[in-house]
């Protein structure tokens, strides 16, 4: 094929695109797509040209003025920085991606590593779109009662280097665990040099084997983490939990409780340096971002097996009733630990996928060791070592510090409360007002295209305030305590009724009837939802 023939098929494909569309094209050439590209965009559309080719780069860098279009040198971290910062929850499923030319085939393995890195910035999204569809009462009602917890919690700030240089045991439920446990109780003796982190699975396991872990982690938002505890919670074991964690566990665990900061920080002033963990799907992702924040080090996995090795989901120490009901799965396979194939899933292949990307994160600019005693998958980044190995080789000196509680949070719960009630209320009461408005002016039928109205009309008045209540709504703090809710319905109401194409985009965002006909649409479904919040703020006062 030609340039000719190669920028048509270009051009082709973005025909149909959105207006808000996202557009990844891998090659630049000769720029020769380029007038034609921008002739295909709107005002909202992004495009990112991504050249492999440092000459071709630097020859054409210069070249682009239009600030919708944006070319960038192919590496690692430049791409992963852009495809994160442009590819989120509103947005994630408007993607075109364009392998331009013969750029595939030269380029292969920038182009592999290219949607590589898409993909996991996707999968990343679109999970917790998921989580959040799935749980978003359930996160309410957590919050609404956890929040009056907080004062009685100890900030997990107040542990920074609180354990420097203590090696972490990081205890999941995974096959190994069985055997890791064996391993654990023939070196009982050196296990209080060890800073060890059950989670909610876990924590049985090892007390029926008399090991006392140091701290528990719960951010499972289901009561079904309580069951698996509630035989427990008089141990004066400290217990991790964040503002979405099973409210019922937490009312009823009798020890320590530490605060791990997710969604305060940014709705209270005073709180916005207050530390959260990183966040990979699993508790055990925050486990070991708590032992590094510790200054744990070496960090040790156990029962990590992320697969299912021996043909197993879960270990036989750490089996509960609820695992009866498993799910069926469509089995995928990664490389065990010594490089054989093993049976997996997506989602525990996500899980593996977070760990290596929060290793590969952590060791470029800490020197921090992992280590996997784990026999299922082979994580990137922490390298496999026999657990007796590891207790035989470190030089175990220290005794792990145990966490004193510093409960120096002092918020207005009740106030929270209240202001969230208050903001329910205020935005049913706008949506009745602005589903009035736009019934009016739908009515109406006005043919006049807003760019040709008089400022001073009462109809555009109109409008411009319909708009300035979903710009004050969605950008609102406390719109934040809301958040599963409303992440959810913003991706529903965007791909149900705002879905123009680019080439449409001037015509349609100045009829006033098209536009008034997508928010009269909006205003109805945000008041369905904020009646379903208000249901469950009354059921949790």
């Amino acid at each position: 094929m030609c340039n000719k023939e190669y920028t048509k098929k270009l051009i082709d494909r973005l025909d149909e695109i959105l207006f808000d569309s996202i557009v990844f094209i891998f090659g630049i050439s000769k720029g020769e797509y380029l007038q034609e590209l921008e002739k295909k965009l709107c005002i909202e559309n992004r495009v990112v040209i991504i050249e492999p080719n440092e000459e071709v780069y630097n020859t054409y860098k210069d070249l682009i003025k239009d600030n919708r279009i944006n070319l960038v040198l192919f590496d690692d971290k430049t791409i992963e920085t852009i495809i994160g910062k442009l590819v989120n929850y509103e947005k994630f499923d408007r993607l075109l991606v364009h392998p331009y030319g013969n750029y595939k085939e030269e380029y292969s393995k920038e182009y592999e590593r290219f949607i590589e890195i898409l993909d996991s910035v996707y999968l990343t999204v679109s999970s917790g779109l998921g989580v959040a569809n799935s749980f978003k009462s359930l996160f309410l009602e957590n919050l609404i009662s956890n929040i009056y917890k907080i004062n009685n919690s100890t900030p997990l700030n107040s542990y920074i280097d609180s354990n420097k240089n203590i090696p972490a045991i990081i205890v999941s439920a995974g096959p190994s665990l069985d055997k890791n446990i064996q391993t654990m109780m023939k070196y009982k003796n050196y296990l209080d040099k060890f800073f060890i982190i059950a989670g909610n699975r876990t924590l049985g396991s090892l007390l029926k084997n008399n090991i006392v872990p140091d701290l528990v982690v719960s951010i499972d938002p289901q009561h079904v983490t309580c069951e698996m505890i509630e035989q427990y919670i008089d141990y004066e074991i400290p217990l991790a939990f964040y503002e979405f964690s099973n409210k019922n566990l937490i009312n009823k665990y009798k020890g320590e409780l530490i605060y791990l900061a997710e969604l305060l920080p940014k709705t209270i002033e005073t709180m916005k340096n207050f530390m959260g963990t990183f966040s990979g799907g699993s508790v055990a992702h925050s486990s070991t971002d708590i032992a590094r924040i510790m200054g744990c080090n070496p960090i040790i996995f156990v029962g990590q097996d992320l697969a299912y090795t021996f043909e197993k989901d879960h270990s036989e120490i750490s089996a509960f009733p609820i695992d009866k009901h498993k799910p069926e799965h469509n089995f995928i396979y990664t490389k065990d630990i010594n490089n054989n194939d093993i049976k997996t899933t997506i989602t525990l292949d996500f899980y593996k996928m977070k760990f290596e990307q929060y290793i590969k994160f952590i060791q470029s600019s800490e020197d921090v060791k992992f280590y996997n005693a784990s026999y299922g998958a082979d994580i990137k980044g922490a390298p496999h070592v026999e657990l007796e190995e590891i207790i035989k080789t470190l030089e175990l000196e220290k005794v792990s510090h145990k966490l004193n509680p510093n409960k120096c949070i002092n918020i207005d719960s009740q106030h929270i409360v209240d202001s969230i009630n208050d903001h329910v209320n205020t935005y049913l009461e706008k949506c009745d007002e602005c589903i009035n408005i736009c019934k009016r002016l739908i009515q109406s039928n006005i043919d006049i295209p807003m760019t040709q109205m008089k400022e001073d009309s009462k109809d555009l008045k109109d409008f411009i305030y319909v708009i300035d209540t979903v710009t004050n709504f969605e950008s609102n703090m406390n719109t934040y305590y809301i958040g599963a809710y409303i992440k959810c319905f913003i991706y529903y109401i965007r791909n149900k009724y705002f879905e123009m194409k680019a080439k449409d985009y001037i015509n349609l965002t100045s009829n006033l009837n098209y536009q008034s006909n997508c928010f009269l649409n909006y205003f109805k479904e945000l008041k369905e939802i904020l009646k379903e919040i208000k249901e469950i703020l009354i059921k949790e006062e």
